[in-house]
């Protein structure tokens, strides 16, 4: 009985190595890219599903409320800020129901990257539509930041 391999100068478990196909290796490398520009897109562009990480938050003061036609909605006057708004800038006001009164806070997105003219001047204010899922009726609209009561305007 031979004590070698079988065949001579190999070793008798010696085979093919398995390597990964190199078509995924393309596909996972086109993956990276695509990841990677969605995140950059998202960043530096502010759009599509990465944009909240291009956009900048920015309180907002409510200063006044005023009632519609609609009972489930009312308008919110905010007073822009010192250096005015962008054109493409989203203010979004928030109401919070609580028994009997409303407390509303607002907030406006703007795009870190983009240069823009800016609209108003130092003390406007811009109206907000705010829906309600009850009638305002005789509730109290407050401001959320320091609970204070917001005069009603007749439109």
């Amino acid at each position: 009985m031979t004590s070698g391999p079988l065949i001579p100068g190999m070793n008798e478990f010696d085979g093919p190595r398995r390597r990964v196909p190199r078509i995924v290796w393309w596909m996972a490398f086109g993956c990276g890219v695509v990841v990677l520009l969605i995140g950059v897109a998202g960043l530096v562009g502010g759009v599509g599903p990465l944009r909240s990480l291009g956009l900048v938050t920015n309180d907002l003061q409510p200063v006044a409320y005023r009632t519609t036609l609609d009972e489930r909605q009312i308008e919110v006057a905010v007073a822009l800020p010192p250096g005015g708004l962008c054109p493409d800038a989203n203010i979004q006001v928030t109401a919070f129901e609580r028994g009997a009164r409303v407390e509303v806070e607002a907030q406006v997105q703007t795009s870190q990257t983009s240069d823009c003219p800016v609209t108003g001047i130092v003390g406007d204010r811009v109206w907000a539509n705010v829906a309600l899922k009850t009638p305002l009726g005789e509730r109290q609209v407050i401001r959320a930041v320091d609970r204070e009561p917001l005069p009603r305007e007749d439109a």
